[in-house]
């Protein structure tokens, strides 16, 4: 692991708020370029016992008005969002942002078998072509399909479960001149992440509402648990819901 010295965001130790985490991206060119990969913003919305969809994926409105600009906010000051391609199937986003002044970060979904529907709308996008990221055996025609459609199908490694190989990607991103990486979800991808232990900042926003449904942290992704603190953490309310904000730290492996 580097040296936490040399690396220009070991000391913004604190992250409280929008303020500090726009100085930790104002020096992700420089992260990327000792780290070789972008610097991750893992931001989600999670109920107080820890659901981020329905029984079924189904959706929940989860952040509150205030929250959701937050969410915004985050997005407009990030190179990039990803998401999974359960997020896609599930929602249909757009991932582009609202209420707030900003650029659209650039769209990228990790689908591996290339399952985004020809017509997602975030296909229809006249600004951006978005990367689907799958493994190098996706079938020929659906690379084809896809792009007459409106994406940048993106070949990456698969690891060993199948999946989209995290660490491969992140490099191939960085590689790309991407800095900066915002993490939405789904509860696989997020999971992936962590367990990666690819994220630099973590925000999550807790809303006061008792699911019973998909929780965040899938537990058949590992037999293993997590190991991961926030370090100094913050607490933000906005309108009805907690954020909590900080910086991951895993106990050794």
């Amino acid at each position: 692991m580097e040296n936490e010295l040399s690396d220009p965001t070991a000391r913004h130790r604190f992250v409280r708020g929008l303020p500090d985490l726009s100085a930790l991206l104002s020096e992700a060119a420089e992260f990327r370029s000792r780290r070789r990969r972008p610097f991750v913003v893992l931001s989600y919305a999670q109920s107080v016992d820890g659901s981020i969809a329905g029984r079924r994926r189904e959706r929940i409105r989860l952040s509150g008005a205030e929250s959701m600009h937050l969410t915004y906010s985050i997005r407009a000051r990030c190179d990039v969002i990803l998401v999974g391609i359960g997020t896609i199937l599930a929602d249909d986003p757009r991932l582009t942002v609202k209420q707030v002044d900003g650029p659209h970060p650039h769209p990228v979904v990790l689908d591996t078998r290339l399952r985004t529907p020809p017509a997602a709308r975030l296909l229809q996008r006249p600004d951006v072509r978005p990367w689907l990221i799958h493994a190098p055996a996706a079938p020929p025609e659906r690379i084809r399909r896809l792009s007459r459609s409106g994406a940048d199908p993106m070949p990456c490694s698969a690891a060993s479960d199948g999946r989209i190989d995290l660490p491969a990607l992140m490099q191939a991103l960085a590689e790309r001149a991407v800095n900066s990486v915002m993490v939405e979800g789904g509860a696989r991808v997020i999971t992936s992440f962590l367990r990666q232990r690819l994220a630099d900042v973590v925000i999550v926003t807790i809303s006061p509402q008792l699911v019973g449904g998909l929780p965040v942290i899938d537990p058949g992704e590992s037999d293993r648990t997590l190991d991961l603190h926030i370090d100094h953490p913050f607490y933000q309310t906005l309108g009805r819901d907690l954020v909590i904000w900080g910086r991951p730290r895993w106990t050794a492996a």
